[in-house]
C-alpha cells in the first residue's frame, strides 16, 4: 500500500512540475510581485524631472485615457528615494512624499552605504586616491552637496554632480546636519538661479539665514550665489566641470 501512496505522490509532484503555473517567489509574494518591491535606497545626483511615464514625451496617457502632462515634479540633487524597478535607461522610484514615478537613471546614484557631506571651505581635489595624483586645476568649492561613495583613508570618493567623481582627503569634509541642510538649500538656490528664477533662489537663501544663522558656511553661500566670492577656478557646484558642456 506505501508503495501506491508513493507512486501517487510522485504522479502528482510531475504533474505540478509539468503545469504553467510559475513557482511562487521567496516569501510567498507572486514574481510580478517581487519584480515590482524595492530594491534598495538611492539619491539624485542632479535635478531632474520624476515623470508619469518612462519616456521624453511632454504629454501622455492619463487614466481616463485623456492626454495628461508628463511631468509629475522636479528632483533636485541630494532627495533621497527608493528604487522600486530599472527598466533600460530608466528607473522608477519613490520620492520622499511616496509619489512614484520615472526618471532617468543617468541622474540616480545608486548602492548602499552612500552619505551626504559638504566642504566648509575650498578642497583639493586628487585624481586617484593618493598624495601624487593631485588635481591642481580643480578645487570643490565650499557648500557644496556631496554624496560620499566609500572611503579609502585617508581619502574619500565623492559625487560631485556633473562629472566624474573625485578624491579628497576625508579630514576635510564635513557632515554634520546644519552643514549638509545649509549645502542642501545652497544646491537648490544654484539650480534656480541657472534657471533664471533669481528672485526665488533668493528666497532659499533667506531661508538658510532664517533657520541657519550663526552657521558659518551660510556666509560662504551666500557670497557666492550674490556675487561677492572672489573669483577662482572651482568645481561648480551643481554645474558642469571647467572644460565640459553644459
Amino acid at each position: 500500500m506505501n508503495r501506491f501512496v508513493a507512486a501517487a505522490l510522485a504522479v502528482t509532484v510531475a504533474a505540478c512540475g509539468k503545469s504553467g503555473s510559475p513557482a511562487p517567489a521567496a516569501g510567498g509574494a507572486s514574481p510580478e510581485a517581487a519584480a515590482l518591491a524595492p530594491t534598495g535606497p538611492a539619491f539624485v545626483s542632479a535635478a531632474t524631472t520624476l515623470r508619469r511615464e518612462a519616456t521624453d514625451a511632454p504629454r501622455v496617457k492619463g487614466p481616463t485615457g485623456k492626454d495628461v502632462g508628463n511631468a509629475l515634479a522636479v528632483l533636485q540633487r541630494g532627495e533621497r528615494v527608493t528604487l522600486v524597478e530599472a527598466r533600460d535607461d530608466w528607473a522608477r522610484v519613490r520620492s520622499s512624499d511616496d509619489r512614484e514615478g520615472w526618471l532617468k537613471r543617468a541622474a540616480l546614484l545608486e548602492g548602499d552605504g552612500i552619505s551626504e557631506a559638504t566642504v566648509l571651505a575650498p578642497a583639493d581635489v586628487f585624481d586617484r586616491p593618493d598624495l601624487l595624483a593631485a588635481n591642481a586645476k580643480r578645487k570643490i568649492e565650499a557648500g557644496t552637496l556631496l554624496l560620499v561613495v566609500k572611503a579609502r583613508p585617508p581619502f574619500s570618493e565623492v559625487n560631485v554632480s556633473s562629472g566624474p567623481n573625485a578624491w579628497v582627503l576625508t579630514d576635510r569634509l564635513a557632515t554634520g546636519d546644519k552643514e549638509v541642510s545649509v549645502a542642501k538649500l545652497a544646491e537648490k538656490a544654484r539650480y534656480l538661479k541657472r534657471s533664471g528664477k533669481e528672485d526665488e533662489a533668493k528666497q532659499i537663501l533667506a531661508l538658510a539665514r532664517e533657520h541657519f544663522a550663526g552657521v558659518p558656511l551660510v556666509d560662504a553661500v551666500a557670497a557666492e550665489l550674490e556675487g561677492t566670492a572672489p573669483g577662482g577656478e572651482v568645481v561648480p557646484a551643481g554645474g558642469t566641470m571647467p572644460g565640459q558642456e553644459r
